[in-house]
């Protein structure tokens, strides 16, 4: 049983409850044989997955008057996947259909969620266990350093790291946009609802990623640390490396790297812009599930979770504004590098 089974059907609630009723039925005589001892194709599945992306696609078409933007010849932008109630619910239903039929002690796997509110909804609607890091990748790829947690913290920053920018409606974008010039002498840490690994330490606190009052990122990028070696390629880097006041002793924390710098390596097209950001995003859609996880084993449950769900959507913008900047300047930094 190390088959995951894609649940097809496309945007019908029809063809997907037919689609997941087959696969309960009896195997035909002429199956039977090869496929011992399974007595239906569920029996020999051990999960099930969904691939969000061409649902959205189908629902970003709608909502464009039938746009077709699949067409190589199409002179139209790609339609950007978004997330809303509204879409959730329509998601909800239709994954829904899919899995009434079948076993519900099976893993359910998403594939491209296009937000964390979408996460949750799921979580809360559908009951998902597991989510892909698309998302979380493609904001390092753009340029943006993830700044939430789950649950919404209710004291917002540590310190003086600047919060993400306030939207209209009063809700607060879920990172930074670091190709954004307001960034480029902004040297504070990547995001004001962690603290940084070297601050924590001055602070004597022993905070782990867990701890709801005092959360610390442990990325890379906010908690670097000094190689414990080195790789030594002559006589002279063998005497910097044993020469007692080198500045860098061996796996001791460093000071976080900043906004400023994140911005220069950006516009400067390095490599290493994104490494940083991707270590980054990732802990916090790690440390954003492990929230998802705390939440729902404790005393309060799903009506906690829930309420911390509401209160999650009354914080953060779902609107994805900060997508759209930095894919545009991202788009004009590219273009200007030919």
């Amino acid at each position: 049983q190390r088959v995951l089974a894609h649940l097809a059907g496309g945007a019908s609630i029809h063809a997907r409850a037919e689609f997941s009723d087959r696969l309960t039925e009896p195997l035909e005589q002429k199956d039977a044989a090869d496929l011992v001892p399974f007595n239906t194709l569920d029996d020999g599945v051990a999960g099930y997955v969904f691939d969000l992306l061409p649902l959205h696609t189908a629902f970003a078409v709608e909502a464009s008057h039938g746009v077709d933007v699949a067409s190589p010849t199409s002179t139209e932008q790609p339609l950007r996947q978004r997330s809303s109630p509204g879409t959730s619910e329509r998601l909800a239903e239709l994954l829904r259909a899919s899995l009434d039929p079948l076993a519900a002690d099976k893993p359910r796997i998403v594939n491209s969620p296009v937000s964390p509110h979408e996460i949750l909804r799921l979580i809360q609607d559908v009951g998902i266990d597991l989510v892909d890091a698309a998302w979380a990748q493609r904001a390092a790829d753009i340029g943006i350093a993830l700044d939430f947690r789950f649950p919404a913290p209710t004291v917002p920053s540590h310190g003086d790291s600047p919060l993400p920018r306030i939207r209209t409606g009063g809700k607060r974008d879920l990172g930074h946009n670091l190709f954004d010039s307001l960034y480029a002498h902004d040297h504070s840490r990547l995001a004001s609802a962690f603290l940084d690994g070297k601050a924590a330490a001055a602070e004597g606190s022993s905070a782990s990623p867990q701890d709801a009052m005092s959360p610390v990122c442990h990325c890379g990028a906010c908690s670097p640390r000094a190689p414990g070696a080195r790789l030594l390629h002559s006589p002279v880097d063998d005497q910097v490396w044993q020469d007692p006041l080198y500045p860098l002793p061996p796996n001791t924390l460093q000071p976080p790297f900043v906004r400023s710098y994140l911005h220069h390596l950006l516009h400067t097209h390095e490599m290493s812009s994104h490494s940083l950001l991707a270590m980054h995003n990732l802990h916090v859609l790690d440390a954003f599930l492990a929230g998802v996880r705390n939440v729902l084993s404790s005393p309060a449950g799903a009506e906690g979770f829930a309420h911390e769900v509401e209160r999650f959507e009354q914080v953060y913008d779902e609107e994805m504004v900060l997508w759209d900047e930095a894919e545009k300047i991202w788009l004009e930094v590219e273009r200007a590098r030919g």
